[in-house]
């Protein structure tokens, strides 16, 4: 795989968990979530996709699924609608 494409995964990671952050900014759920979600966005942006081999992509790709459907559990418990209308990785 192309650096092109590793960066483009990576990129589409970040910006999913971007737009969770921003809806999420807006609901009644627990600060501490909105904390780490912080701490994940910030983390994720030092990611150097050419410097990623594909099993890291695959598990932060796997993860950032992983994240959505644990959200979505307490959204749908809370009833607060979808946590996010993308797809999955």
């Amino acid at each position: 795989m192309n650096i092109q494409q590793r960066q483009l995964r990576l990129q589409n990671c970040l910006q999913t968990i971007l737009e969770v952050h921003d809806f999420m900014g807006g609901q009644a759920i627990q600060l501490d979530i909105i904390h780490q979600l912080e701490n994940l966005k910030e983390l994720i942006t030092h990611f150097k996709s050419d410097l990623l081999s594909e099993e890291d992509l695959g598990r932060i790709e796997d993860s950032t699924n992983h994240l959505l459907l644990e959200l979505g559990k307490i959204f749908q418990m809370k009833k607060m609608g979808m946590i996010y209308g993308g797809y999955y990785h």
